[in-house]
């Protein structure tokens, strides 16, 4: 399954190549310049002006799978039990005229299901709807030293809790808090990224850390609420078409992550079968079709995990087998 889903990306970002050839892509805009001479520089070795602070619009759409239960890093026996995540979001960005400050809106739409084993059966539970929006400001920068460039971002936002987290089961009972659209919190998030590009090669990494503030989303025990994490990751680019400076280009991207999860609690006492920390490599590709328009896509795949457990109440979390992301995004 993972295997699949990254040819078909591949396929996607080929195929939307020759499209772009073709000049099906152009920008509506005419003879609109995008930001800067540099910004074209920058498109030339594989950055999209979007990663440097443009307006513009993206579209993201992720799926994840979650597996096999965990006793801390060790992976148990499959019971049929399953749970899958897919997330479709739109981020609007909006840069101040001659000013290297940026705000977002991101909107996301979620499907969640599950399979559980209820009385010896497996039943199948379902949430979708608008999920919880986020709003952020970011300060962005760049330059060039001769032909590399170096750039780097400071963001703070924050995650306000519109989604609908109360969603009832027939029997009266809420629906999984995992389940639910939304968390009930109101989260704040704070994240740095750096940005530097030498001929072909780009590296790019990011810390983005979020609290959790708020009551939760209801649950007959007391609110449960998400613990705060972290989250980091560091991405290498290699353009590979074509070898000279273009603005139609082709990378092949290699990353490493690395999340980590306080405790969920619910009524203010901590969850013991919560939190835990994940390492994934992501490999990827990255098209830039113009000067504004650009896709992306990559697959994570876990090569560690320690997942909180409690084994006295056989309880135990799912891992995740595989996230696919795939992205598409235009600067104006």
């Amino acid at each position: 399954m993972r295997s699949l889903m990254f040819f078909i990306a591949v396929f996607c970002l080929f195929f939307l190549s020759s499209l772009s050839e073709a000049q099906i892509f152009q920008s509506p805009f005419g003879g609109h310049d995008i930001i800067s001479e540099c910004d074209y520089c920058g498109c030339a070795q594989g950055i999209s002006p979007m990663q440097t602070g443009s307006t513009g619009i993206r579209y993201d759409v992720g799926s994840l799978y979650l597996g096999a239960p965990y006793n801390g890093s060790t992976r148990l026996a499959e019971t049929g039990a399953h749970e899958s995540f897919l997330t479709n979001k739109i981020t609007m960005v909006y840069r101040f005229a001659e000013s290297p400050i940026t705000v977002s809106l991101a909107v996301p739409y979620v499907v969640r299901k599950s399979q559980e084993l209820v009385d010896n059966g497996f039943q199948a539970f379902q949430g979708n709807g608008i999920g919880d929006v986020a709003a952020f400001v970011r300060y962005n920068h760049h330059h060039y030293v001769d032909e590399t460039m170096v750039a780097f971002s400071f963001s703070a936002g924050v995650k306000f809790p519109t989604g609908k987290n109360n969603i009832t089961l027939p029997s009266g009972d809420y629906l999984d808090p995992d389940l639910q659209p939304g968390t009930g919190t109101t989260d704040f998030i704070i994240g740095t990224a750096g940005f530097l590009s030498i001929d072909r090669t780009g590296i790019f990494a990011t810390v983005n850390a979020g609290f959790i503030t708020g009551p939760g989303a209801p649950e007959s025990d007391g609110n449960h609420k998400y613990g705060n994490y972290i989250n980091a990751e560091a991405t290498v680019t290699y353009r590979i078409i074509p070898q000279d400076i273009s603005e139609s280009n082709l990378s092949l991207a290699m990353g490493i992550g690395f999340e980590n999860r306080a405790k969920e609690t619910e009524g203010g006492i901590p969850i013991e079968a919560s939190g835990g920390s994940l390492i994934y490599l992501a490999p990827g590709l990255k098209y830039l079709f113009s000067q504004g328009l650009s896709a992306d896509a990559a697959i994570q795949i876990p090569v560690h995990q320690y997942l909180g457990a409690d084994p006295l109440n056989d309880e135990f979390q799912l891992g995740q087998d595989y996230r696919f992301v795939m992205g598409i995004q235009y600067s104006l």
